[in-house]
């Protein structure tokens, strides 16, 4: 519902009413209540006034104040006459006549009007230490609209002096209105004040649905016209709208189905070429597959464990095997390579590369050699005055030697873990990659290794794999799974390492191409 144009405008003019119509109201309330107030707290002073003229000093100083004066007949008169005070409003609880006691503290009461509920005795004393204002009474007409508490309840009162002819003050006669009932004509009043709040906010929500309705008929009717046009019917047009906004809206909209029949001819001929490009994509990705060894070379004394994932159907990663020269049964060439870019791009620029490689790596040179020729080639081609380069790292193992030449062009150095020190080796870093310059050296560095070794080749999109939060598996974690897996074999090393990774990015979309290779000395 809340989604709806039409229920957000009558919610939007529903609450701007309440908020006004309560502010409004609510201001006029208290000030209302605070006349209210005033106003009967004037009526109060004024009705004891009048009441406290009814009754003479001289008839109180009638009344002996002991017990029975009440059945006298001057005491009876004075209970007629309190009570008569008493039925002229019926919210008065009681009326009743006092006089001072022995000292400031204390009041005497003469009688009362309500003999029934709370009759009180004659000269029946009343402590006045917790409402002083009592005492004032005496002096002038006092209305306390501040609730006190006696025995007999809780009331809001109002004092008058009764005077002799002379002016001399002998009584004072009291007043008292329940606290419950004041509460309840308050109460009447706040009601009355809502229901006239509800009364207006009733007419401002149906003045806001009207509206509303009567705002959103030309967005109805241009939703209407879209619906057609979701249903298929891109020949249907808006009419014309009185309104400017809408009359606007109505020409765009026609303009737009017919760009949209314009751009549903066109799709079709781009759905067309892009399947014939998707179709083209998946051949280029056989043909990448199937530039990759299918299983590593058997060489004796060596377990080797290899693979590369593209991160896009085609990639620029590449690993190999080969034999090399014509000590081809000891001696066998690894390379695993980089190529700038991903995709299509890096791919083509790769498979270039590869070919050099392959050709001048058939000469049996050195792998430093190899590389500097290599680069020679590649440098020269006009791909690499586009910012194109490849990382190369070329190595030769020697299975009589068990020795592993290598040498680096701005790849990752391997990892090499000695099993008997049951630690990482470091090794130095190589020269720049192939395709920036052309005339460049590498340096070779040999390695010596024993049962139990271990190298591991990757390209970035092993370290640098992301997970969902952002974060890179790096080579730290890399390194700890190598160890910890150190005494199994390159498959179940490489298997292990897959799984990390696999289990580390989680749902995410691979970052980069990932190639792997393990290779385990037995």
């Amino acid at each position: 519902m809340f989604k709806s144009f039409s229920a957000r405008i009558s919610i939007i003019f529903f609450l701007t009413s309440a908020l006004v119509l309560g502010a409004v109201f609510f201001f006029f309330y208290f000030r209302a209540a605070k006349l209210r107030d005033d106003a009967f707290q004037k009526h109060f002073e004024n009705f004891i006034e009048v009441s406290a003229n009814f009754i003479s000093g001289e008839e109180v100083l009638e009344i002996p104040l002991e017990e029975g004066c009440d059945k006298l007949p001057q005491g009876g008169n004075l209970i007629r006459k309190l009570q008569s005070i008493r039925a002229v409003d019926p919210d008065i609880f009681d009326v009743y006549v006092m006089v001072r006691g022995p000292d400031r503290s204390t009041l005497r009461f003469v009688t009362n009007a309500d003999r029934e509920r709370t009759p009180v005795a004659c000269g029946e004393p009343y402590d006045v230490r917790d409402e002083p204002r009592m005492r004032d009474g005496f002096l002038d007409t006092v209305a306390n609209m501040i609730p006190s508490t006696d025995k007999w309840g809780t009331w809001v009162s109002a004092y008058a002096p009764i005077r002799k002819r002379t002016g001399e003050t002998v009584a004072m006669i009291g007043v008292d209105i329940a606290q419950q009932r004041i509460m309840e004509i308050r109460a009447e009043f706040f009601n009355l004040f809502l229901l006239s709040i509800g009364a207006c906010l009733f007419f401002s929500l149906a003045i806001g649905l009207l509206s509303s309705f009567w705002l959103t008929r030309p967005m109805r009717q241009v939703i209407q016209g879209m619906e057609r046009v979701r249903s298929g019917d891109l020949n249907h047009s808006l009419g014309h709208f009185s309104q400017i906004e809408f009359e606007k809206i109505a020409n765009i909209f026609n303009q737009m189905t017919g760009s949209l029949r314009h751009m549903i001819r066109e799709l079709e001929i781009s759905t067309r070429e892009n399947e014939r490009v998707r179709h083209e994509i998946e051949v280029a990705t056989e043909i990448q597959q199937s530039i990759f060894p299918e299983n590593p070379p058997e060489i004796e004394g060596l377990e080797i464990a290899a693979s590369s994932a593209p991160a896009k159907a085609v990639g620029g990663d590449y690993f190999d095997f080969f034999p090399v020269g014509t000590d081809a049964a000891t001696r066998t060439g690894f390379v695993i390579a980089d190529a700038a870019g991903k995709g299509i791009p890096g791919t083509l620029y790769m498979t270039r590369s590869r070919s050099v490689f392959r050709v001048v790596s058939s000469q049996g040179n050195a792998p430093g050699e190899t590389l500097s020729r290599s680069n020679s080639y590649i440098a020269s081609d006009s791909s690499s005055k586009q910012g194109m380069f490849i990382t190369v790292l070329y190595m030769i193992y020697d299975s009589q030697e068990k020795q592993m030449i290598y040498s680096n062009a701005g790849h990752y150095n391997p990892l090499w873990f000695k099993s008997g020190e049951k630690k990482f080796i470091p090794l130095k870093s190589g020269g720049i990659p192939v395709g920036i310059l052309p005339g460049q050296k590498f340096p070779e560095e040999t390695l010596q290794l024993d049962s139990g070794d271990i190298l591991v080749m990757y390209t970035d999109g092993v370290i640098e794999a992301k997970a969902e939060d952002g974060q890179m598996f790096g080579l730290e974690r890399l390194t700890r799974i190598i160890e910890q897996n150190s005494s199994l074999g390159a498959h179940e090393i490489f298997e292990k390492i897959q799984a990390e990774i696999r289990d580390f990015i989680g749902k995410a979309l691979p970052f980069d191409d990932m190639t792997l290779m393990v290779l385990r000395v037995k």
